[in-house]
């Protein structure tokens, strides 16, 4: 720039992220539901009986039977994640930041860790039993990712801040695409819900909402027509 001359707006404010788009691959799109456990969803879960408002998590179940629906019209893979302890112990630093749980929640084997019974998981489907936030984290999700040859990864669940954020970003470190759903997600903290979303969108994932994804799910032909893998 000659000397003298003044940058201009446009010139001094670049973004430094730009939001992507990214077309879902047939026969190698899966859907991955975080946590939709009855001690996060359930008004009788671990989560309400302790007081802790979950209204904003629970805005997630009926977009998501609609998506779920969807996907297994197309034989779209779903993968479920369950995020639990066995007690205090195995849940390491994190259990001290969530001194409600001390006593029980989110615990392996009980009623509270199961999936949410209205949202029909299947025998066929995937399971992934997690301890941190990043269901990638010492689990084996990213072999059944790379078993079904996904590419695609469309990503909801709770919480957006915490898990799905976390679980979105080790994916696409693990070179996956991530699609994070928006109307799919919910937190405990609302106001927390946006910026985690804008976080993830300029950083590590595309976002779109359930209608966008429905139009492009079901244009897709479903796997069983994709011809031999």
């Amino acid at each position: 720039m000659p000397e003298g001359q003044a940058m201009t707006d446009e010139e001094t404010h670049v973004l430094p992220f730009e939001a992507v788009h990214w077309d879902l691959v047939p026969g190698r799109t899966v859907l991955v539901v975080i946590d939709a456990q009855n001690d996060f969803l359930h008004r009788d879960g671990w989560y309400a009986t302790k007081g802790i408002d979950i209204g904003h998590m629970q805005r997630c179940i009926e977009p998501l039977k609609t998506l779920l629906a969807a996907a297994r019209a197309k034989s779209i893979p779903i993968v479920w994640t369950r995020h639990g302890t066995r007690g205090v112990e195995d849940g390491g630093p994190y259990m001290q930041l969530r001194p409600f749980l001390k006593d029980g929640g989110l615990r392996r084997d009980t009623w509270g860790w199961d999936l949410l019974e209205e949202l029909a998981p299947e025998p066929g489907d995937w399971y992934v039993a997690k301890s941190r936030h990043s269901a990638f984290f010492n689990t084996d999700l990213e072999l059944i990712l790379r078993s079904l040859r996904a590419e695609t990864v469309l990503m909801t669940g709770v919480l957006t801040n915490q898990c799905v954020a976390a679980t979105s970003k080790d994916a696409l470190f693990r070179d996956f695409k991530p699609i994070v759903i928006e109307d799919c997600t919910g937190t405990t903290l609302p106001h927390l819900h946006a910026p985690a979303i804008e976080m993830m969108q300029v950083g590590w994932a595309e976002v779109r909402d359930l209608a966008s994804a429905l139009s492009e799910i079901r244009q897709l032909a479903p796997a069983s027509a994709e011809g031999p893998r």
